[in-house]
């Protein structure tokens, strides 16, 4: 009987998917098999690893925690939908009681080897590191992803009469988590017209409207562009600048000039992964009042 080796991740975000790179690799290396991965849609997983050579599947499962009184179902749901494939050996990557207790369950069922960490770190990559050493795992420490930019000629076309050098001007992240300060934005925005002959901006399409953009033709909004024309656009931009997220990540693997914006006592995660270049980190808060400096680097 041919059973597969399923990793599950939890996580949300477009960066988290990537820094999951390593451990995928390190587990198909262990096994000699390709991986069935399993994820919230919201990372756009299928964007990252569909060409990926030792993916085997990627199967789209809602792993989001539910409201309080939902939680059994959502714990039901989960079961029966894993049920329905054949395991050998099955790597949990979060950290959920509520996860761990429903893959316990199918795992003893299903008689596989479930594989969790019980220690906790903030920082994914840490995590995942230490995960592979405690179950005696090579760790790859492998971040080399082609990540696709195979836009087409249409958008080509329209990307055509954008005037060059470009720049991508990354606004917010997906939980809200920093806020860049109207005043600072328009400042930024300023000095960036300056300079470029067309300045990307780009939110999330629940966050568009949050944010009063200048009526400007080199401003373009980039919210409703697919992951495949944002990435395409981040590499064919001369600088990157925004906040810690995932088109962050993207540009850390395209190799670009970038400018990245922190909250308060926080190390970025992308700083984790080997061969970081071209990467100046500014916190938020000390910008607020006082950023005459920070813009002569634009």
């Amino acid at each position: 009987m041919n059973k597969e080796v399923a990793i599950i991740i939890p996580h949300k975000g477009l960066g988290d998917i990537i820094f999951h790179h390593s451990f995928i690799k390190s587990i198909y290396k262990k096994h000699n098999k390709k991986i069935v991965l399993f994820a919230n849609k919201s990372t756009n997983v299928n964007f990252i690893y569909n060409k990926c050579k030792f993916i085997k599947k990627i199967k789209i499962i809602d792993l989001k925690r539910p409201n309080f009184f939902l939680y059994i179902f959502k714990m039901f749901k989960i079961f029966f939908y894993l049920y329905n494939f054949k395991y050998l050996n099955i790597y949990y990557t979060g950290n959920a009681k509520w996860h761990k207790i429903t893959l316990k369950l199918l795992s003893k069922i299903k008689r596989s080897n479930l594989y969790y960490s019980k220690k906790k770190n903030k920082y994914i990559i840490n995590f995942l590191s230490i995960f592979l050493k405690n179950i005696n795992i090579k760790d790859t420490l492998d971040f080399k992803l082609n990540v696709p930019t195979n836009i087409t000629k249409v958008f080509k076309k329209k990307l055509s009469k954008f005037k060059k050098p470009w720049v991508f001007l990354s606004i917010d992240t997906s939980e809200d988590q920093i806020q860049i300060p109207n005043k600072l934005l328009f400042a930024i925005l300023s000095k960036l017209k300056k300079n470029y002959g067309t300045i990307f901006v780009n939110s999330s399409v629940e966050n568009k409207n949050k944010k009063t953009l200048p009526d400007h033709p080199h401003i373009v909004r980039t919210s409703n562009f697919n992951i495949t024309e944002i990435n395409y656009i981040i590499k064919y931009s001369n600088f990157f600048i925004g906040n810690e997220s995932g088109p962050a990540v993207l540009a850390t693997l395209l190799k670009k000039k970038m400018v990245i914006f922190l909250n308060k006592k926080v190390i970025p995660e992308s700083t984790k992964m080997p061969g970081i270049v071209q990467r100046r980190y500014f916190h938020i808060h000390k910008l607020r009042n006082n950023y005459n400096n920070f813009l002569n680097i634009l």
